[in-house]
């Protein structure tokens, strides 16, 4: 699999300055233990330099542990930069970090305290458990986060649903709320520090606003301002439907082409359950639209949602726009039910006279969406170039899947384009490793993925 990175190309300003306000967050913790552990570096003892190692790995098992929250809390002014899918990915990396300083911070604090006073390894650890302040719920904490990481490693090479995955992390709010107590009653960086404990306070208070109003708030929010529901449901293939969600003021909603939403129906069946879907038109001031493949247990119920039922909508998200474009010349490379962003791309870059170019890539005829807007766009200058790997009889035109070599051939002035590329993850994966081979710059090959739990 192609791995999403933090960073796909040059590093923006927006990009930079948040990455700028993490590291001086990570500075001023690192002042913070500097300040209040300079007893024990000065002492000069083992025993000491593990205690004051031990409070630091604390404190930085903390930050990243916070720094997971923001993350994944759809922060916009996180999100919007670097976008959900690479935040996703940079996820992964950031909770092993913190995995790994929750695991040594306990150890060291332990070995510094049995040096200090000449006793056994264990004995320490038995007083320090037995007799230490909120030091149960810091265990506690340890091993509901050994427990999200272990479970989410096993959901994700098992391929299980959204929902469990999602349901295990919120394990992590109780295990940060268990960690903040221990630490404020006693960490030795806030013990008689009165200025480090305000400042580690705060930085809790931060995260925690975030968090609630852009993860939790701003949904709800919406919801209560645009009147999102379901306007009615259309069958587009034997497999796929599109779902128009009408609102109040949709002018006013900051949706773009080739953004997608996390959206919850709020009806029997489905209130429980939120997943990701690019929108497939155009938002007006009237509607958007979803376009769902049937692909599971929850899209196959996409058809049996009723009109007028409420969406709250999380959103809009993402980087797969045309703000990130360097040309006007564009190839669109799209995998079954992966056309829907691309066709928002399509008419916003052909009503701007951009040079277009699909590659649309299905097994046959009958799955393939939107004929007959695809056949409108056709007359307003796309060249499409259809791709079946169960091709039609008597079809002359191309047959098997798109590869780096069939976009080569096809697209011989590829690399003067900007290439936006949605499907299938091993098509996404094929044609991503064999054009980061060429001359293509990074900053032309653009991709998301929408499973943010993968």
């Amino acid at each position: 699999m192609v791995t999403t990175k933090l960073f796909d190309g040059k590093v923006t300003k927006a990009q930079a300055a948040v990455v700028g306000a993490w590291y001086l967050n990570l500075a001023a913790v690192l002042v913070v233990w500097a300040t209040t552990s300079a007893d024990l570096l000065s002492a000069g003892n083992l025993g000491s330099i593990a205690l004051a190692f031990g409070r630091l790995f604390g404190l930085l098992a903390a930050t990243f542990a916070l720094t997971q929250f923001l993350l994944m809390g759809r922060v916009a002014w996180i999100e919007k930069p670097f976008g959900l899918d690479h935040l996703a990915s940079y996820h992964r990396f950031n909770g092993y970090a913190a995995i790994g300083f929750i695991l040594i911070h306990a150890p060291f604090v332990v070995l510094g305290y049995a040096l200090m006073a000449n006793v056994n390894y264990f004995t320490q650890y038995k007083e320090v458990i037995l007799n230490y302040e909120d030091v149960i719920p810091a265990a506690i904490a340890v091993v509901l986060f050994l427990t999200v990481v272990a479970a989410s490693i096993y959901i994700v090479r098992k391929h299980l649903k959204f929902e469990t995955w999602y349901y295990v992390h919120l394990l992590v709010y109780a295990a940060i709320v268990l960690a903040f107590s221990h630490q404020l009653a006693v960490g030795g960086s806030f013990q008689g520090h009165p200025l480090a404990r305000m400042y580690w306070l705060a930085v809790y208070i931060f995260v925690a606003a975030n968090v609630l109003f852009w993860r939790f708030g701003l949904p709800t929010i919406n919801l209560l301002r645009f009147k999102f529901k379901v306007s009615r449901v259309v069958s587009e293939t034997p497999t796929t439907s599109s779902l128009y969600i009408s609102g109040k003021n949709l002018n006013n909603w900051p949706a773009k082409p080739g953004k997608y939403v996390l959206v919850r129906f709020l009806a029997k069946g489905f209130i429980f359950q939120e997943h990701p879907f690019s929108l497939s038109a155009v938002p007006n001031s009237d509607y958007f639209r979803l376009t769902i493949r049937n692909s599971g247990d929850y899209t196959s119920k996409i058809p049996q949602v009723k009109p007028g039922t409420p969406v709250l909508v999380s959103g809009p998200f993402g980087r797969f726009t045309s703000d990130v474009a360097l040309t006007n010349k564009r190839l669109f490379v799209a995998g079954g039910v992966g056309i829907t962003p691309l066709r928002t791309l399509l008419q916003e870059a052909l009503a701007a006279k951009n040079d277009c170019i699909l590659l649309y890539g299905n097994r046959n005829l009958d799955d393939v969406i939107f004929k007959n807007e695809l056949a409108t766009f056709i007359n307003k200058g796309l060249k499409l170039i259809p791709v079946f790997s169960e091709a039609p009889n008597n079809f002359k035109g191309e047959s098997g899947y798109i590869n780096g070599d069939r976009i080569k051939r096809l697209v011989p002035d590829f690399a003067k384009r900007d290439i936006y590329i949605c499907g299938p993850q091993p098509m996404m994966d094929s044609v991503i490793t064999d054009l980061r081979k060429t001359s293509l710059l990074p900053e032309q090959l653009h991709y998301e993925r929408f499973a943010l739990h993968n």
